[in-house]
């Protein structure tokens, strides 16, 4: 005899694959439309500005997406849904990724730009250039990892 095993709380189960379906595409949406403004704009100053706020906006709704999932999760891993376990680090490192991108590395990037600006120089020709491409760098990094673990929980909350 075939034993079929319900979940025991399928709204809530439900309510976690729809926030990370909604992370994840989301995620895919930011790194489009970031890819879309440094390909149709020619002046890349003005297109990492376009696209670093299109990051900060979003990144308010990721983190109460990520901070969701990661709540519900353990509230239902406490219940004994010991297989969402695997949904907890991936969120936290979510979450992590978006913070230090939209908190940290974009206003430390919109400081050097202003100040090469008050010079009279675009950033890439001021003497900040290396630690301002070092930090675009990170900033397309963390942007990768964010969409990663935003698929890895995706992936598994799917399988349940």
């Amino acid at each position: 005899m075939v034993e079929v095993t319900r979940t025991q709380y399928p709204l809530s189960h439900r309510l976690l694959r729809f926030l990370a379906s909604i992370l994840t595409g989301g995620m895919i949406a930011q790194i489009a439309s970031y890819l879309t403004v440094y390909l149709l704009i020619n002046d890349s100053q003005a297109a990492g500005m376009i696209g670093h706020l299109v990051i900060q906006h979003l990144s308010y709704y990721f983190l109460g997406c990520a901070f969701a999932i990661l709540s519900i999760a353990n509230i239902l891993i406490r219940r004994g849904a010991h297989s969402l376990k695997s949904v907890r680090l991936p969120s936290l490192i979510a979450m992590i990724a978006i913070a230090t991108v939209s908190f940290l590395l974009i206003p430390r990037m919109d400081y050097l730009r202003e100040t090469a600006l008050i010079d009279g120089m675009p950033v890439m020709l001021s003497p900040f250039a290396n630690y301002f491409q070092i930090l675009n760098v990170l900033v397309i990094l963390l942007l990768i990892i964010q969409l990663f673990s935003s698929a890895l929980v995706a992936w598994r909350l799917s399988n349940r």
